[in-house]
């Protein structure tokens, strides 16, 4: 379990963060290194959250692809707004979905998937859970037809479009795209050569891979994930632990090198990008209010909802959908963008605020006018485990009242 708190930094020449305290795991001492409120049941709850070692390492910062893209932007390789099949053919092969008459058609896109579309969620790519969701049954809906040489991203991660690009949102697997748009047009072999070169190395961070088995400096300090069960053969049905290690693959990061990161991207002498159209990519709004994906966005609660508390015994959207109205929220290339203050009730979260959620049950916050990003994490599955978003969910509420 960590924690962490950064500042941007106080001179625009230096890249130094001061922070408001240290990284944190469940075998220090809250009490004597933080005042939040929250602090007070970490002690009591966090044994029982995790079974976290005595590293600091953690997973999933999708940030990072979006950055490499936005790099190639900056380089005239890629551009925004123009359709991405030069470089990505393989987008041919995903069709748009319409369901006519209780009938699935597929179609040709009307307009063609661009960058901009991948960055925000609005190119109609979903996941294999989107079929399920919307159609009832993968089986209903036959797979792009994607020759066997096909790269395998493309062959396993694609799916057809859920929507004509532009006109909805669908948090999927265009991230993919993404990645391999970067692994064909950055100059390197591969993907991670990429990201070692042009993010890690650029920013000091040593304790950063996409291939953590690999690297036993990091593998032997990782949080380990973990799945928490319950033996239904007894009486109080006792949970207990179990190493999910099979799961722990891609992006790891150590707290000081996510420190790095977004200290970096808050910084106005930004690193990584230089241009500060790209940058305001990750923290302005970029859905028009009123269009078709920006309904989208807010008709999906998951979307936003991980800022809010979970009911016990209740799944997690009907536990979402229960606050109304719903939350003055937008999208960025960084993830949900809190629109006015007080839109979360009782979040103290403020206007500005971009927030996102990794797997499995990582949210960070961060907001560039205020100088704050605040970062909360553990490998817990499953993914909605109550007690640790909860957790999460005060840490990030008292977290942004004291230092907000």
């Amino acid at each position: 379990m960590c924690v962490e708190i950064i500042e941007r930094p106080s001179s625009q020449s230096s890249l130094l963060l001061d922070r408001n305290f240290a990284p944190l795991n469940y075998k220090r001492t809250y009490r004597k290194t933080s005042t939040l409120p929250a602090m007070e049941m970490f002690e009591a709850e966090l044994a029982k959250a995790t079974n976290l070692d005595n590293g600091d390492m953690l997973g999933a910062v999708a940030i990072v692809i979006d950055n490499n893209a936005l790099q190639l932007v900056e380089r005239g390789i890629l551009m925004l707004d123009e359709p991405i099949t030069r470089h990505l053919p393989e987008i041919e092969k995903c069709l748009v979905l319409d369901e006519v008459d209780e009938e699935i058609r597929l179609r040709y896109p009307i307009c063609s998937v661009t960058l901009r579309h991948l960055l925000l969620n609005t190119s109609g790519m979903g996941t294999p859970d989107s079929y399920q969701e919307r159609f009832g049954s993968e089986d209903r809906v036959p797979p792009p037809d994607f020759p066997d040489d096909a790269h395998p991203l493309a062959r396993n991660q694609f799916t057809h479009l859920f929507f004509e690009p532009g006109e909805g949102f669908e948090y999927g697997w265009g991230i993919y795209c993404v990645q391999l748009l970067v692994e064909r047009l950055g100059g390197k072999d591969r993907f991670f050569e990429y990201v070692d070169h042009h993010i890690f190395g650029a920013l000091g961070m040593t304790t950063s891979t996409y291939r953590p088995a690999l690297a036993p400096q990091v593998w032997e300090r990782r949080l380990q994930m973990v799945e928490r069960k319950v033996d239904t053969s007894t009486m109080n049905g006792k949970a207990y632990l179990v190493a999910r290690d099979k799961d722990t693959y891609g992006l790891t990061c150590s707290i000081s090198d996510l420190a790095r990161l977004f200290g970096d991207i808050m910084s106005p002498d930004c690193k990584l990008l230089q241009r500060q159209e790209q940058r305001d990519l990750f923290f302005a709004p970029q859905l028009t209010p009123g269009s078709l994906a920006h309904q989208s966005l807010l008709a999906e609660t998951t979307n936003y909802g991980f800022l809010l508390p979970l009911e016990q015994d209740v799944p997690h959207k009907v536990s979402w959908a229960l606050i109304t109205p719903p939350p003055a929220m937008n999208w960025t290339a960084a993830g949900a963008l809190v629109e006015e203050d007080g839109t979360l009730p009782g979040s103290c979260i403020p206007k500005g605020t971009v927030a996102f959620e990794g797997q499995p049950n990582i949210i960070w916050t961060m907001n560039r006018e205020k100088g704050r990003m605040m970062l909360f994490g553990t490998q817990l599955l499953p993914g909605y485990d109550v007690k640790a978003h909860n957790l999460a969910v005060q840490f990030l509420y008292d977290a942004w009242k004291t230092f907000g």
